[in-house]
């Protein structure tokens, strides 16, 4: 489902584990917390907040630490 994106709570270079979360959104006025499916280092963040995006769309990119 499309969506936008409500808030960002991490930046690029800032370390995540598992489980943290990485932006809130809301699609059909239902807000969601994205969180981390890994251990890594947030490489970029695709959409800003207040930015809509499409179904399937790339969110946020993390590397594996030590990358």
């Amino acid at each position: 489902m499309p969506g936008v994106v409500v808030a960002t709570t991490v930046s690029p270079g800032q370390s995540v584990s598992a489980g943290m979360a990485l932006m809130m959104i809301e699609s059909m006025k239902l807000q969601t917390i994205i969180r981390s499916p890994q251990d890594g280092i947030v490489d970029r963040i695709h959409v800003k907040e207040g930015e809509s995006f499409e179904h399937d769309a790339e969110l946020v990119t993390l590397s594996e630490e030590g990358r």
